[in-house]
């Protein structure tokens, strides 16, 4: 078969163009409110608009986006309303998760430590503290068996984690954030499953009125 020159262009698979867009929507590059061009993004990402509005419409369905027969797509804006609904929702099932995991809840109680202690560093980045802060409660609830509660959590983190880059720009709710982490600590070195799972809704209700404090002002 005769060799050719023809350079062959790979086009991002819909997970791909899935993926830019939401990364665009975290870091501000589209702004909360932003409508969105899709002619202007699928030129940016090389594709044609299908695989934009599939990802567009995903978006959505994740409360990242939000449609309009006359205006199309936009960025959904940052509400208090969400913040209400959504944090709530979070604590109440990673306390779930932590009581399922029983006896194996203390197991990774080591390594808990060493990221809280990463997390307290001082002049940690907003990105490196919401890494942090992550990883802390993946591992916290590592040993929980009910993967429904799991998958649920991991689509609610995907919706706060606008919200979590705002919370972790302030280094004084980061410092408070330490020290609520410490508690849950304290609770599974106790083997006080009861006091981890309020220390937990401690932590996440600490933030979501944090939140709606930025919100409001």
């Amino acid at each position: 078969m005769p060799k050719t020159n023809q350079k062959i262009e790979r086009f991002p698979l819909r997970d791909d163009v899935y993926e830019a867009i939401r990364e665009r929507i975290l870091h501000g590059q589209l702004a909360a409110g932003e409508r969105i061009v899709e002619a202007q993004l699928a030129a940016e990402l090389g594709v044609s608009r299908t695989p934009i509005r599939e990802a567009l419409f995903r978006l959505e369905r994740e409360g990242f986006t939000i449609s309009n027969l006359a205006r199309g797509f936009s960025v959904q804006p940052l509400t208090i309303q969400e913040v209400r609904e959504v944090y709530p929702i979070l604590w109440t099932l990673e306390g779930l998760a932590l009581q399922t995991s029983g006896l194996l809840a203390g197991t990774n109680l080591p390594l808990l430590k060493q990221i809280n202690q990463q997390f307290a560093a001082p002049g940690i980045s907003a990105e490196a503290a919401l890494a942090c802060d992550t990883r802390f409660h993946e591992t916290l609830i590592a040993g929980c068996s009910n993967q429904r509660v799991l998958e649920m959590l991991g689509s609610l983190r995907k919706v706060i984690e606008r919200y979590e880059r705002v919370y972790m720009r302030d280094v004084n709710l980061v410092a408070t954030s330490v020290q609520q982490h410490q508690a849950i600590l304290t609770a599974l070195a106790e083997r006080n499953l009861e006091q981890a799972v309020a220390a937990i809704e401690t932590n996440w209700r600490f933030g979501m009125e944090s939140l709606l404090l930025q919100i409001t002002t």
